[in-house]
């Protein structure tokens, strides 16, 4: 299960840390840095999230009062200089309460509360975690494959193309809907083009080579790119 993440946080040393620590836990995905409240509700108005961590003391709207307008959208984790916040913290369900300076042993120890909190939330909606295989419909056939097999997908308006090392699968869905489908190996690196990490054959000036193909990694994803194939390499 990959948790997708924002952190909400006006000081840059406290927001780099976060970053840092949620860079070295395989599980979680950092999906944005917002320097304030308003920017993670604009933020929030057109991305999914599963889970937060969130300043308390923030200027204009507090990380109370951005939970509360939330309604439960998402996890959060709230961070802190000040331990008399601790009970508001809870009293708005929040997952954990780090109180700064956050040591990486507390963050761990927060980020799998969370883990377990979004896999109960996820069975609970009737939401299974990835499977090995996928079905896939295409024209009046339907195909299965593992996901060990797809090498990477391509959008094209109102269809996706689903790529292995001898077919192309034509399937009737956006790729923001199948993005949604995929397990953690697959990744956003270009507006019409998710890759999967584990067939990456070699990267050169922001181009990456699968198959036959020359993919784009465009600028809009390339940081998270980059750090997912860190994560991969000796």
């Amino acid at each position: 299960m990959n948790i997708k993440c924002l952190i909400v946080e006006d000081e840059p040393k406290a927001a780099s840390l976060l970053e840092e620590y949620i860079h070295n836990i395989s599980f979680l995905e950092l999906c944005h840095k917002a320097n304030n409240a308003m920017e993670a509700l604009d933020y929030l108005n057109t991305a999914q999230v599963d889970l937060a961590f969130m300043d308390i003391n923030m200027p204009g709207l507090s990380g109370l009062d951005l939970s509360d307008l939330l309604k439960g959208k998402l996890k959060v984790i709230f961070t802190t200089a000040y331990s008399e916040y601790a009970v508001q913290s809870y009293e708005k369900n929040a997952i954990d309460y780090l109180l700064k300076p956050i040591t990486f042993q507390r963050f761990m120890q927060a980020s799998l509360k969370a883990k377990e909190a979004i896999k109960l939330a996820n069975k609970a909606e009737g939401k299974e975690e990835s499977k090995d295989t996928i079905f896939l419909k295409s024209g009046k056939k339907i195909v299965q494959l593992n996901w060990s097999e797809i090498y990477y997908l391509e959008g094209y308006q109102e269809y996706v193309a689903v790529v292995t090392d001898h077919e192309k699968i034509l399937v009737y869905k956006r790729m923001k809907e199948m993005e949604k489908l995929l397990p953690p190996q697959f990744m956003r690196v270009h507006n019409s083009f998710i890759v999967n990490i584990t067939k990456v054959k070699k990267v050169e000036d922001n181009h990456i080579y699968i198959l036959e193909r020359e993919i784009p990694v465009s600028r809009k994803y390339k940081e998270g790119f980059y750090d997912g194939l860190q994560n991969n390499m000796l």
